[in-house]
């Protein structure tokens, strides 16, 4: 699971009147993959869940509000334009770029930044995974609010609303393509997204024609389960050679793509493996323990099949979930 605490999450699913996704685009063509011809031109007017932007120059003061987001930024090479970033906490940096992240100002290692704070950044461009970043209701700055305080709103494409329990690892080169064209760095862009899509396909190609791994997709968190139903988790699951035991048609999920289950429903399923987000060290150790307290019966605990992947792999919007979809399927998987 990805983006913060889950229980907040789907309460505030419940109570949120669901608004138009739609898709992302720039007011001139996008360009393809591996096109890097194509130039930002200001103004441009973009898409982004629904609501039209107009960005009047190139963002200079930009706040990232999700670690994904900030890695994508930082692999786009606009590190020196990243003023804040927020939630750092909740997953581990890629080692790669963990001294970059150190180095960019905090407006809170585990949640979102209040809308005083956030506003007092004075940025021009505001990057969230989900739209829950910018929910009035639990004191954050509203996407109206930025907009006034001359900041453009961003949500990864599949976490707008109504995309969010159909997105797609496709999703992420949709943002990776408007990132570029927004951000002025188009030629960074086609770049990282032809590494992404072939790191993408050398996986699928390892594994592909073995039989995909019944598996439990599931976080576990302060003594509760989640199943995962839908969203990119799932897209990447199938991506790594698994199958989810839990399907995205279930009641338990028409609301959400994720949802508290107890112990008996999981082990009714008998999976072959868990693939569970973590957070941190710790929280990896807290979940490996509670899955093979609780379904030591099952085939996934007798084989050592639970495979954590790094928080922040599972988030919209960040070329991160190509390394969680090579991780999944080195569990599901193993070479040799």
């Amino acid at each position: 699971m990805t983006i913060r605490p889950f229980a907040t999450t789907l309460a505030l699913t419940a109570l949120t009147v669901l608004t138009a996704c739609g898709s992302v685009s720039t007011s001139a063509q996008t360009p393809a993959a591996g096109d890097a011809s194509a130039q930002s031109q200001y103004p441009m007017t973009i898409t982004n869940c629904g609501t039209q932007y107009t960005i009047a120059k190139e963002p200079q003061r930009i706040v990232s509000l999700y670690p994904g987001q900030t890695e994508i930024l930082l692999r786009l090479g606009l590190k020196d334009r990243i003023v804040a970033q927020a939630q750092e906490g909740r997953s581990k940096p890629d080692p790669e770029l963990a001294k970059d992240f150190t180095s960019i100002h905090s407006l809170g290692a585990k949640t979102p930044p209040s809308k005083e704070i956030l506003v007092a950044q004075q940025p021009d461009f505001v990057y969230s995974g989900s739209e829950y970043e910018f929910n009035t209701e639990q004191g954050f700055a509203g996407k109206d609010e930025l907009v006034k305080a001359g900041a453009t709103p961003y949500v990864a494409t599949a976490g707008c609303r109504e995309r969010r329990s159909a997105g797609t690892v496709e999703d992420a080169f949709t943002d990776l393509r408007t990132l570029g064209k927004v951000l002025g760095r188009t030629t960074e862009a086609a770049e990282l997204e032809k590494k992404a899509r072939a790191d993408l396909a050398a996986v699928t190609g390892r594994i592909a024609g073995r039989p995909p791994v019944k598996t439990a997709q599931v976080f576990y968190e302060a003594g509760k389960l989640y199943a995962i139903g839908a969203a990119i988790e799932v897209d990447m699951l199938r991506l790594g050679g698994g199958q989810n035991v839990f399907a995205a048609t279930e009641q338990r999920f028409a609301d959400f793509y994720a949802a508290e289950v107890n112990a008996e429903v999981v082990l009714e399923r008998n999976p072959e493996a868990f693939v569970f987000a973590v957070q941190d060290d710790a929280h990896q150790r807290q979940t490996v323990d509670y899955l093979n307290r609780t379904f030591a019966s099952t085939p996934a605990v007798r084989d050592g099949k639970l495979v954590g992947v790094r928080n922040t792999t599972f988030a919209p919007g960040t070329l991160a979930s190509i390394e969680g979809v090579a991780a999944i399927a080195d569990g599901l998987h193993p070479k040799g």
